[in-house]
């Protein structure tokens, strides 16, 4: 997919984006319900998109800014859960879930990165150095943000732009082999372009000696498929037995099993690294460790469910799958249950762990859960939500209709998580037997979503006694 200028798009469009873009200081709200239509339609054009994001931040007004450092670490697992495989199958739906994610938050690192991935699926290589560009601002002290956004001005010949920024990365992390790496690699660009290679000699002579040459060759081959991951794999295995206490040598072999989806191996050296004395107290080998583990449970289901889509019918892969998940459930339970009782205060892990309470049908535990995640500006939103269903489920309807009503106040334009809200929030209304409040809800989800689960339904039943 090539990239293509807001004048490039269709005529009828161009009156449509300027109303949206003077709307977004006074009304971001109607900015965002136009840009991201547009936007979801042409996502091939970055200035479209650039307005999007200026309403979406302004509809914020800067609420959550901030917040980036603590939510990249309470997201990093969940996005690499699912997000990865979404981005593979659908690069375009991968887009269009991103905006949702921004649209609701558009500081959260997980939206920034799904869209810049999928960006890159798509080579849309500008709109991915956006991306990164945003996601470094939303989470300053995330290297693997870092290092994307200078792939991606690599690759964009900005090569003055990936040093600078690398530079920065690199006195944070000088012991990041990576970062390194791709500082070489933006400088060889760099000279390349500048024309100060003679065309006599070879890219090897020009390098102050063959060692050089030999790690720039490796960190550019480092990124070229799995080959190249292969043969990173067998220069790090060597140098792990002349440096067997150099921890980054084994992080670099959990980062490439990673890329190859080779789990077992990742996990069996991120094991080691924590036997080293310096990784025994290394909260961020644990934290890999975890994401890894839930990584190799999500990639093993979703071979599972392909299973199943190929055969409905195969009972063994019913069976497997259903083990799986089970598995997989109680590894999050027990993983959050660790978490809150260790990082008390930070209130993201209360809300995983409150859905996945709620999902047990323990309700009180979930309710317990999610008053306390709603101190966190970063999950508010999603915890108000949850907290609604759960006193729906106990018959609290008032108090369910309340939580609903803060959460659809607080959500922007009409997205997926609004009319989850409305359709909710109509519910409980109609639980309360408030037939007019559940229709005003309703109404408004039937007038923008006509084929939402069963709201015609309901409209139709409604008038039909109304009149009847």
């Amino acid at each position: 997919m090539e990239e293509i200028a807001l004048k490039d798009l269709d005529s009828r469009l161009h009156k449509q984006i300027e109303n949206a873009r003077k709307a977004i200081d006074k009304n971001p709200t109607y900015a965002i319900d136009i840009l991201v239509n547009i936007v979801n339609r042409n996502p091939n054009c970055l200035e479209t998109r650039k307005y999007l994001r200026q309403a979406q931040q302004r509809a914020k007004k800067g609420k959550t800014k901030g917040f980036g450092k603590f939510l990249s670490k309470v997201t990093s697992i969940p996005f690499s859960m699912g997000s990865d495989s979404k981005v593979k199958k659908d690069p375009v739906k991968a887009m269009e879930s991103a905006e949702e994610i921004l649209t609701s938050d558009p500081y959260n690192p997980v939206g920034h990165r799904l869209l810049g991935a999928a960006a890159e699926a798509l080579e849309l290589n500008e709109t991915a150095a956006f991306a990164y560009e945003e996601l470094t601002k939303a989470a300053p002290d995330d290297s693997e943000a870092v290092k994307s956004l200078m792939a991606a001005y690599i690759s964009l010949g900005r090569s003055e732009d990936a040093i600078r920024i690398g530079d920065a990365a690199y006195r944070k992390n000088p012991a990041d082999d990576e970062i390194q790496g791709l500082i070489k690699k933006a400088s060889v660009e760099q000279s390349i372009n500048k024309g100060k290679w003679e065309n006599d000699q070879s890219f090897r002579d020009k390098l102050k000696d063959e060692e050089e040459s030999q790690k720039l060759e490796q960190a550019g081959r480092a990124k070229t498929g799995e080959s190249g991951l292969r043969a990173q794999i067998e220069d790090a295995l060597e140098a792990v037995a002349a440096e067997p206490e150099n921890m980054n040598l084994y992080r670099d072999l959990a980062s490439s099993y990673r890329k190859l989806n080779d789990f077992e191996n990742a996990l069996l050296w991120v094991g080691k690294a924590r036997q080293l004395d310096a990784g025994r107290a290394d909260v961020n080998l644990e934290r890999l460790e975890v994401s890894l583990t839930r990584e190799k449970m999500a990639t093993a289901i979703e071979a599972t469910e392909a299973k199943l889509e190929a055969n409905a019918d195969d009972a063994d892969a019913k069976a497997e799958l259903a083990k799986l998940q089970t598995e997989e459930h109680a590894f999050r339970r027990e993983q959050a249950e660790s978490l809150v009782q260790r990082y008390p205060n930070e209130f993201g892990y209360r809300f995983e762990l409150g859905e996945l309470y709620l999902e047990d049908g323990e309700v009180d535990k979930s309710i317990k859960e999610l008053q306390l995640a709603q101190r966190s500006p970063k999950v508010r939103v999603h915890a108000l939500i949850l907290l609604g269903k759960a006193y729906k489920q106990k018959g609290f309807s008032d108090l369910a209709a309340e939580q609903l009503t803060i959460a659809k106040s607080e959500i922007p334009g009409m997205t997926d998580q609004k009319k989850d809200v409305l359709y909710e929030l109509g519910s409980a209304y109609e639980q309360q037997g408030d037939m007019d409040k559940a229709m005003a809800e309703f109404k408004a989800l039937y007038g923008a979503d006509i084929s939402y689960r069963d709201v015609s339904q309901k409209i139709d039943d409604f008038y039909s006694k109304k009149n009847g």
